[in-house]
This record gives C-alpha cells, structure tokens and sequence, in this order.
C-alpha cells in the first residue's frame, strides 16, 4: 500500500484504495480478479499523474486483452505456456488510460472468452454477487460481479456473442456492445474475428457512454476497424426521447430453456416506463431469428477452431474440457457451410437493417431467465443455460446494443433489456438506456 503522502488526498489514489477495499472483500469470494493490480496502479500513477476526462474511473481489463503491467492468460493453462512476449498493449486499454482511467485488475472470463464455466482452468469461476451459489454470466465474468460490488467502477471487455450483455443482464450491470468495427479489436485475444467487438461494462449507461466517447475510433492496425466518424456519446445522456419509434419484439417463442414467471411482467413494466419519456411504440418482428442465431454459431464456431487448430492437436490435455470439445467442434464445418454462413449473414443483416426504416430503435429482452446455479452446470452442455439469452443475433448483424436492468425475479435476480440501434447509432441507443435510467432506479440496487 502506498505511504506516498504527496498522494495521502489525491483522488485517484483514493479511488484505487476504494477498489483494494472492496476487491480484498469481494475479489476472491467471487472470483473476480485473475491478477489484482492495485500496487501496480498506485506506482504508474506516481510516475505519470492519471489526468483527462475520466482520471479517478477504477478499470477492470478482462483478460484476453493485452495490458502492458501484468501477463494476459486468456485464463487458459495453454496460453500461460505460449502466450507471446512482447505483445502491444490493446489499443483500446491505452487510450482509456490516456484519458486517466486506472487499471486495478485483469478480470476473470473463460478459457480464450469462450462463454463456458470450466473448473478446469486455472483462473476462478465467477459468482453472482446477488447469490455465490449462482454463475455471473460471461465470459466477461468478472467485469460484471466486479462492477456490482465496487471492485472496479467500469470494465472493459469483449462480446463474441453475448459476452458482455450476458453478465451485465445476470448481475444487474449495464453494457453497451458498439457496432462491430466501432472500437478497435488490436490488442486482443480473437474469438471469433467477424464477431468480436470491445466494449464497456459499468454501473450505468453514462460512464459506458463516456468510456465509449474515449474508445471509438479507427486504428490503422485493426483490419476490421470502421472509418465512420463517433457521434456524441456524452450529448446523448442528456438527449430528449420523445417521439422515437420503438419496436418491440418480447422473442418469448425461442426462449428454448424456459421464462421466469416475473419476466413478462417487469418487460411489461419496462415498456410502460418507456411510454411516459413520449416514445411511440409498437410492434416488430426480427425477421428470420433462428437463423441469426444458427448463423452466429457455424461463424464462431469455424473462426475459434482456424484459430486453436495448431494448439488443439499438440496440446488436447491443457485445454478444459468445455473449450476443447467446442474448438474442435469447428473442424466439423466445411469451407462451404462457412462461406454459405457469411453469405446468409449478409442477407439476413440488410433484412434487419430494414427494420430501421420503420423503427429508429428496437427493445428485447436481453433474457428471459435470471443467472443459473453453479452446481450441475456443465461445460459440455451449454445450451442448457444459454438458451434463454438474446444476444447472438446482434453479433451477427452487427448492431450496437446496451442490456440496462429492468428489475428482479422473486428469486432475487436481475433481469434486462436490450435496447438495439442501426449500424453507427450509438447516440440513439444511450439516448434511450439513459432517458430510462433516469427515470428508474434498478441499475442503483445492490445486493
């Protein structure tokens, strides 16, 4: 700990001190830190002052991204033995730090981000902070248990499918997924490279608007970085809603692993909040649903596999059991089913985007059942406790989304909402996150 009485009442290394607090209460009861740098913050912070338009904001980096004071495991016993020396840190981790952002931690995910919890690794398994016995979500575990309990005040971290929105939704944080291309990937450990997006999680949707403010933008290193100029994250907080056209879809027919009886009424309640801000809303269906999520599968599926192929036939053993069978599941799918997949993905997406055209915004259920219990849950049979999300479909077109909590299940567990934006329009979709959470009050509740 610091004795550095220059810094006694600094705010930044107050803010740093805040987060040990919290972490030494937290951290490791609920798996949130695979390596805790509160010491390693305190001293860059001596050497170069944290200033900018978010000094003092504590960071939680997920660890598949690169950060230049502590090794990036990606929470595999595979990359602890091959992971490469000398690797750039993450174009996105550098300019939140440019902009004063304090790292205290790399935060814990699944093996290489894949959204499986796995006791095989040698990282901890995240836990719910509204019930330990539960799971955080992932594979931005966690950046959602760490936020909620004050770990950290933002995180950054990664969504292939869902990897941010699902903890967020789980632990009754907000996230908000750029559109694909929006911030740059460089610096990361690659999922599914077409799908992967890097994006923030928070307490509410103003610091992810302020995080994204400072993260968006090109980056001549990161081929799948968009050129389309930002919009004003920030101004959006404070933008007037009335008059939007909202279109709502519940997706209550493809929750294929169940409902919770609380959910219909609190989206209910969430679309009545949103008719007092003056939205017009109505109905919609995204076309061809199924597909879009049979789509996102065969795409990261085939990509995870290219990528692991070398590692997976040297080292079987090293990888956990839910990681390998997933990436070598890969192998299954053609050249043929993967070009048919993008060229599906490309009809589909220009199918959505045509929503647009009538809607300005689309509301969903980010899901329809609250966090699963730990016990029972196996690495090998995901779908028995993904089946009830929402967010693959958005990976696949691409879309920006932010998951804000719409309240709790009688069990005592969030729930939440997607709010969906056009391509470049997340302006328009923290426009309407923060015009709700000014207006409500479940993104404050703590355990």
């Amino acid at each position: 700990m610091s004795t550095d009485t220059r810094l006694t009442h600094d705010p930044v290394t107050e803010a740093v001190e805040r987060s040990r607090r919290a972490s030494a209460e937290f951290g490791e009861k609920l798996g949130v830190f695979v390596t805790p740098l509160h010491d390693e913050a305190l001293k860059a912070h001596r050497d170069r002052p944290a200033t900018g338009e978010l000094a003092g904001v504590t960071l939680g980096v997920k660890d598949i991204v690169f950060e230049s004071s502590a090794p990036t495991t990606a929470q595999s016993h595979v990359a602890l033995a091959d992971w490469p020396h000398g690797q750039p840190e993450a174009t996105a981790v550098t300019r939140l730090k440019n902009a004063g952002a304090v790292v205290v931690g790399k935060t814990a995910t699944m093996e290489y981000a894949l959204g499986v919890p796995d006791t095989d690794g040698p990282g901890p398994v995240s836990r719910n902070p509204w019930d330990p016995a539960r799971w955080a979500g992932g594979s931005s575990s966690g950046s959602g248990s760490g936020v909620l309990t004050g770990c950290f005040d933002a995180a950054l971290g990664t969504d292939t499918t869902g990897s941010l929105r699902i903890p967020a939704a789980y632990t009754g944080t907000t996230a908000l997924k750029p559109t694909r291309g929006r911030v740059p990937t460089t610096g990361v450990y690659p999922l599914a490279p077409s799908l992967d997006t890097v994006g923030p999680l928070a307490g509410s949707i103003d610091l992810c608007a302020r995080l994204l403010s400072v993260l968006a933008g090109p980056d001549p290193a990161d081929p799948w970085a968009a050129t389309a100029p930002a919009g004003d994250y920030v101004g959006a907080l404070d933008a007037d809603v009335a008059g939007l056209r909202i279109g709502v879809d519940t997706l209550s027919e493809y929750a294929d692993a169940g409902v919770d009886p609380a959910q219909p009424a609190l989206f209910a309640r969430a679309l009545r909040d949103l008719d007092a801000l003056g939205v017009r809303r109505g109905e919609v269906r995204v076309p061809s649903y199924p597909l879009l999520n049979v789509v996102g599968n065969v795409l990261m599926l085939a990509e995870a596999h290219e990528i692991h192929h070398d590692t997976l036939a040297r080292d079987w053993k090293r990888y956990g059991r839910g990681a390998r069978w997933v990436f070598a599941a890969g192998a299954s799918i053609t050249s043929y089913d993967y070009l048919r997949a993008q060229r599906t993905r490309d009809a589909l997406s220009s199918e959505v985007q045509r929503l647009f055209d009538e809607v300005d915004l689309i509301v969903t259920p980010t899901c329809h059942l609250g966090a699963p219990p730990l016990d029972g849950m196996s690495p090998l049979e995901p779908s028995t406790y993904l089946g009830s999300m929402h967010t693959t479909a958005w990976s696949v077109t691409g879309n920006p989304v932010a998951s804000v909590p719409i309240g709790f299940t009688d069990d005592g567990l969030p729930l939440a909402m997607s709010v969906v934006g056009p391509h470049w329009a997340e302006d328009r979709v923290i426009a309407l996150a923060a015009a709700f959470q000014r207006t409500t009050d479940h993104h404050q509740r703590r355990p």
